[in-house]
């Protein structure tokens, strides 16, 4: 009975302990995972808003679905345009729309290779102006089919790391 209850004991401990080496999508360490998100969210606003020429703050519904986004699209290695973008009807004529920020020079407009950082590796974050043009683009096209008096009511960006990259989704809401 004895050997039972050490053996039981000892498969516990191994379990316990594969629990915890088990990875969460981030780098290793959640507070440097955290810090690092907070970063690159901090300098995707800065490139958004001044592209849109406000001061918007990071709206919370549009980071948690951009954050979302990435989680869904995590395991591909390319996008089609439709998984590029994800959308979050709010009433009829208000919308929050997402996009995935990819590789400009490795995408070639049927599939799109997403961009990430390795915050071991970056010292700065730097947005790609290619894709933020590209983004304001498509966002003009999405606020065309929500209607021409329609509006960018607010802005969001949502970053999160998966096996030690950084991803990063911008968004907008439109009303119209």
């Amino acid at each position: 009975m004895k050997k039972l209850t050490k053996l039981t004991s000892l498969l516990l401990a191994g379990i316990m302990a594969l629990a915890m080496l088990t990875a969460c999508g981030g780098i290793g360490n959640d507070a440097a995972t955290a810090k690092f998100e907070a970063k690159a969210e901090q300098a995707y606003m800065a490139k958004l808003n001044d592209a849109f020429g406000k001061e918007f703050k990071n709206d919370d519904a549009i980071k948690n679905l951009a954050v979302k986004h990435i989680e869904a699209m995590a395991s591909k290695e390319t996008l089609s345009m439709d998984e590029l973008w994800a959308e979050e009807k709010l009433t009829e004529k208000t919308q929050n729309w997402v996009m995935i920020c990819y590789d400009v020079s490795q995408s070639n407009g049927k599939a799109y290779v997403k961009s990430s950082y390795e915050a071991g590796k970056a010292e700065t974050i730097t947005p790609d102006e290619t894709t933020i043009k590209a983004f304001l683009n498509l966002a003009q096209m999405k606020r065309g089919q929500v209607g021409n008096t329609a509006k960018f009511t607010a802005l969001g960006v949502g970053a999160k790391t998966i096996n030690g990259k950084t991803y990063v989704a911008i968004g907008f809401r439109v009303e119209g």
